[in-house]
């Protein structure tokens, strides 16, 4: 082989490892490039969850004085407990199966908290908000009609409006307390629990089976970020007299409660969505 044939092939073969070295470089350029983009998604799409946890629907617990009930003895009987553990149980778990059910169709905030700083809030709620006696068939109930069953949860008939009840209603005293929790919790939705009632109907006592139903009244109202009261009403479901187990009444009565709330809401939310 002469000469120029040895530094032709020469010339090539570096031209074709310069090519090479560039292609790679580019290789790694572009990679890195995706990397870049792809991390950039990742992130996007944490800080979009982030902010979803912030909550859209901020929950106000009924307070301590309002809780009216006709079983406590029994529940005592079987459990051992106090009034105030007793009351104190079914403030917790109402807020708690509400919270559960409202954070299916959107983010829940509950103001049922040891926390120091929403105690803090939770007080200035209840003293800047104040109820009234309204008839369930006001324009902010969630019905005109008398009340139907709505289904059977747990073999439990639950009915949801009766037009000749009146119910505990929510008034916002101070125009600011609305504006002050939308911006510090970045709520645009308050349901405010404003009294439970657990009651005996005696009138249904049955021979029979030596039982009576019980009633498990919920009133609320549902507020929006404008200081609006968007619906208002009560949520009523019924259990026998022989069930006096605190997780059992929970489950038969608040559960379904709890989820009657949330559809109400969800009926209030449908239009806008």
């Amino acid at each position: 082989m002469n000469k120029n044939n040895t530094f032709l092939n020469f010339e090539l073969a570096s031209t074709f490892y310069s090519l090479f070295a560039i292609r790679c470089l580019l290789l790694t350029i572009s990679c890195s490039l995706l990397t870049i983009k792809t991390a950039n998604a990742q992130e996007s799409t944490r800080n979009t969850n982030s902010d979803k946890l912030t909550g859209k629907i901020m929950l106000i617990p009924f307070e301590p004085k309002l809780y009216m009930s006709e079983i406590d003895q029994k529940v005592n009987q079987q459990t051992g407990w106090k009034f105030d553990q007793i009351r104190e149980n079914f403030r917790h778990q109402l807020d708690a199966q509400l919270q559960a059910k409202l954070s299916k169709i959107e983010s829940a905030v509950s103001f049922y908290s040891d926390s120091a700083k929403m105690a803090k809030d939770l007080d200035y709620i209840y003293k800047t908000t104040s109820l009234s006696y309204d008839l369930v068939d006001s324009k902010t109930a969630a019905s005109t009609t008398p009340a139907k069953p709505k289904g059977v949860k747990n073999g439990q008939i639950v009915v949801e409006m009766n037009n000749d009840k009146k119910f505990m209603n929510k008034k916002i005293n101070d125009p600011e307390l609305i504006t002050y929790l939308n911006k510090k919790y970045k709520s645009d939705y308050f349901i405010f629990i404003n009294e439970l009632d657990i009651t005996s109907d005696i009138n249904s006592y049955d021979i029979a089976t030596d039982a009576y139903k019980r009633v498990v009244t919920v009133h609320y109202s549902i507020i929006d970020k404008n200081s609006k009261t968007l619906n208002a009403g009560i949520a009523t479901s019924i259990f026998t007299s022989k069930e006096n187990n605190p997780k059992k009444i929970v489950a038969l009565s608040f559960s379904p409660i709890a989820t009657m709330i949330t559809s109400i809401l969800s009926g209030v939310l449908a239009p806008k969505n």
